[in-house]
């Protein structure tokens, strides 16, 4: 079948719009909207709208690879060539593109070197920077933010921008300052850096804001900057388009592994093989500890220092670029090197021959209900799409995701044809991530970009200012004079500061379900820079005869973990975490069965080996109960396959039967069914019992039941009790119906009296433990001579708390110990307070 995209190709790509309406009123506002055909384009675009004479703030919303660097460098060539003298002040929120944009501007704008100031020199080198005309520093310098753990910005970095401020005012020079990478940089911009622009005033003549992802904290930055250019604003904007010139192959390969390691083998597999094929290699993953099990690796590091040499550890210490007295930078990039690391998801352009660029994003271990655990995709959609923008020049992009949540596909009818919606659909339904609870509120949502504002809005008054709002009267009413100030944080300020954390922390397609928003990107072909090509979402899971346990003890243990294990097996009853464990094993795998006398390996598929789906029961009974689980033997036995039989499935369905009340429990009508047939099954189970017989010849004594039915087994009063087990095991039950247990299989083909011993016969053989006897008694029983068994025992019903339980319907359950919740609400919510809120507001909902 086609992929996906295949009926997306002249779908929209869907992108964060700059608009006039956005900003306050205050604002002056103009917008030009442009088709660009060619990288060049922008330039011209650009240079023919600005007017270099007005003072405004210019923001430039553009896609990535349309020439965006060449419009900066050339802008600042017009500017450094002016009649009127200008400072000119490049401002990029990475070290590595102060020395990208230091070269650049000499080789593309013709600037000497002489001219240009590197900021790296600042505390290092005794360069004179006053009477350079172009100044290239980082963001968080020219705001002055001197990282978390700083209190200031260094004495040297102070200095450096009060001289230029104070040379530029003495001597009436105009400032221009160009922010690229706005996105990157909206940290800077809090309320105690602002004020570093400010002192520039005076002086301060244009802003240039450069970005191809916006975002709602961005546009609380355009009118911070603007507000120092007399509250202009130009918007220059152009529609996003596909460039197939320069257009990669994108692989999609989809894991169930719960944590992703460097054996992972989607991990493994896909870098292997693109070593193989000859290729060069970059890797960029989400979390430094895996960057560094991936270098140290022997296979996969290994093999990557035999190819390229060295590797290029991409994984700085430093958070947002800072470095103690301007320390030289580390760890950056290297266009001829192999890169594994986690700093290179923005500010680089990767231009590469013969190249596939490997991605990692975060597994499903990382989610977290308040804070995710994303690394360097935690800022949610944006850095998706910085990262995959890297990759300039034609080659192959892999991207190791974990499954998404389901997709609620309601929705797309009102965007999508119904070709469209046939093939997302069945697309999606292949790599989504198992969950058969998911409620419809927890599914992934298509929300249009345009709505971020809204739902931010709706978040900030209904729910963060309406719950203190009679504490602000309260406050307001006071006379809190010489007081510290007490104001709550303005809109504005609330969207800057955390705005951008709260979309994509609540918000699956806007980053809590990174997995989610780039498939729905993928299948819809919403990247300019590359094209789905194959889709990888089913690995092989083999499994050898009487090796069963062993092969899904490893499996679990790679795809599933402790967390899995700890999470749904403690909050569900054994039903819901078997059937969940099962369905994702026949939905996320391809799993293969080898015989002990054969060399092939034969698809399973759901039912059609017996033998499998009984050691399946037995292991998610050992994993659920552990050492509770009622059959000890059967548990230090964990690593053999020892039979899980007819017999055994039906005690353990019986002893969770036959307490309940059908006029009382609230399950559905076919659990009821279901609840009745084990009920049934045990009222004959009873019937046998009590016509156990004793018998004593001589010294020969022994209890018996009669190797046929014996007289009234069934009497006609009981029938409809024999009819409805007989017609629920053998139509409804999944395991009997599908063959995991024989039971009446030529039941249709029997006259009513062979039906009736054939049952009798099973009951016979899978409720009572018969004595061993080589020729059986016959003895005088009913008026006959009559074969009988001498009965040993009557097995034991095991307590339903402690069995396999497919009788209770699936669901969540409460019953766990206090510490246990207690210690997972600590780890995953911070406090057991946090945990009761959560569960709370849920019940709520």
């Amino acid at each position: 079948m086609q992929l996906p995209n295949k009926y997306f190709e002249d779908f929209p790509i869907e992108f964060k719009q700059i608009n006039p309406e956005d900003f306050s009123k205050i604002f002056k506002t103009e917008k030009t909207t442009v088709e660009l055909e060619a990288m060049s384009y922008l330039n011209d675009v650009v240079q023919k709208e600005m007017k270099i004479q007005r003072k405004n703030t210019v923001v430039i919303n553009t896609p990535v690879g349309n020439g965006k660097s060449y419009a900066i460098i050339q802008t600042i060539k017009r500017f450094y060539e002016a009649k009127e003298e200008y400072l000119i002040f490049v401002a990029s929120p990475f070290v590595s593109l102060v020395d990208q944009y230091y070269k650049s501007i000499q080789e593309f704008a013709g600037i000497p070197e002489s001219q240009i100031y590197n900021y790296n020199n600042i505390g290092r080198k005794s360069n004179p920077y006053i009477g350079k005309k172009v100044q290239v520093v980082t963001a968080n310098t020219l705001l002055g933010n001197p990282g978390e753990d700083g209190y200031k910005n260094s004495d040297a970095k102070r200095m450096y921008l009060k001289n230029l401020q104070e040379h530029c005012e003495s001597n009436n020079i105009k400032v221009v300052f160009i922010y690229d990478e706005i996105h990157d940089t909206i940290h800077n911009f809090k309320e105690e850096f602002i004020f570093n622009l400010w002192n520039w005033k005076n002086v301060i003549h244009k802003n240039f804001i450069i970005s191809a992802t916006f975002s709602e904290a961005s546009k609380v930055v355009v009118e911070y900057l603007a507000e120092l250019t007399d509250r202009k604003i130009q918007i220059i904007e152009s529609e996003r388009k596909r460039n197939p010139k320069n257009e990669s192959k994108l692989f999609l390969h989809y894991s169930s592994v719960h944590n992703f390691t460097n054996e992972t083998p989607e991990i493994k597999d896909t870098i292997l093989d693109i070593l193989k094929r000859g290729k060069n290699i970059d890797i960029l993953s989400y979390s430094k500890v895996l960057a560094k099990s991936i270098i140290t690796d022997k296979t996969l590091g290994g093999k990557l220092k035999e190819k390229f040499g060295e590797i290029n550890d991409c994984t700085s210490e430093n958070i947002d670029n800072e470095r103690p007295e301007n320390e030289p930078p580390e760890n950056r990039f290297d266009n001829d090197k192999c890169n594994v690391g986690t700093n290179f998801k923005s500010g680089v352009s990767i231009q590469k021959e013969n190249h596939a660029f490997v991605i990692i994003l975060p597994p499903r271990a990382t989610r977290s209900t308040f804070k995710n655990k994303y690394g360097i995709f935690s800022s949610g959609i944006t850095s998706i799409v910085q990262a995959i923008a890297r990759k300039r020049k034609k080659g192959e992009i892999h991207i190791i995701l974990p499954r998404p949540d389901e997709f609620d596909y309601e929705p797309l009818k009102y965007i999508f044809t119904e070709e469209q919606q046939y093939y997302f659909k069945y697309w999606y339904q292949q790599i989504k991530h198992s969950n058969n609870k998911l409620k419809d509120k927890d599914k992934v949502r298509y929300i249009p970009l345009k709505f971020q504002s809204w739902f931010l809005s709706d978040f900030y008054e209904e729910t963060l200012k309406k719950n203190v709002s009679k504490g602000i009267e309260y406050s307001q009413a006071s006379d809190r004079l010489d007081l510290a100030r007490l104001d709550f944080p303005p809109y504005k300020n609330f969207v800057l500061a955390r705005g951008e954390d709260y979309l994509a922390q609540t918000f699956k397609i806007w980053g809590a379900d990174l997995s989610a928003y780039l498939t729905y990107s993928a299948f819809t072909n919403q990247f300019v820079n590359c094209n789905l090509a194959q889709i990888n979402y089913k690995n092989y899971l083999f499994f050898k005869e009487d090796e069963i346990q062993i092969g899904l003890r490893k499996y679990f243990d790679i795809y599933f973990g402790e967390d899995y294990e700890d999470g749904l097996f403690s909050f569900s009853n054994f039903n819901l975490a078997y059937n969940n464990f099962r369905n994702r094993l026949f939905e996320e795998f391809t799993l293969k069965f080898q015989k002990k006398d054969k060399e092939d390996w034969e698809t399973i598929n759901p039912f059609n080996n017996s033998k499998f789906e009984r050691q399946v029961l037995r292991f998610v009974a050992h994993t659920y109960y552990g050492k509770n689980y009622h059959n000890q033997n059967d548990y230090e036995a964990i690593t053999e396959d020892r039979e899980y039989s007819r017999a055994e499935y039906f005690v353990d369905g019986i002893s969770c039967a036959r307490g309940l009340n059908l006029e009382e429990i609230s399950y559905n009508e076919e659990e009821k069914e279901r609840v009745l047939a084990f009920q049934n099954l045990n009222y004959f189970r009873q019937k046998l019992d009590q016509n156990i017989t004793p018998h004593s010849i001589g010294e020969d004594s022994f209890s018996f039941l009669p190797v046929k039915p014996f007289r009234d087994f069934i009497s006609n009063d009981e029938l409809p009790k024999f009819t409805q087990l007989t017609e629920y095991f053998r139509k409804n039950d999944l395991l009997i119906k599908n063959g995991v247990f024989e039971f009446m299989r030529k039941f249709d083909t029997l006259s009513l009296e062979k039906k009736f011993n054939s049952f009798y016969r099973i009951i016979l053989e899978d409720f009572f433990v018969m004595e061993q006897r080589a020729i059986l008694p016959k003895i005088n029983f009913e008026g006959n001579r009559r074969l009988v068994k001498p009965i040993q025992s009557v097995k034991e019903l095991p307590a339903r708390s402690k069995t396999i339980n497919l009788i209770e319907p699936q669901e969540y359950t409460a019953f766990v110990s206090e510490d246990y919740i207690k210690s997972f609400a600590e780890e995953n919510y911070g406090s057991l307070e946090n945990y009761y809120k959560m569960i709370s507001d849920a019940l709520k909902e």
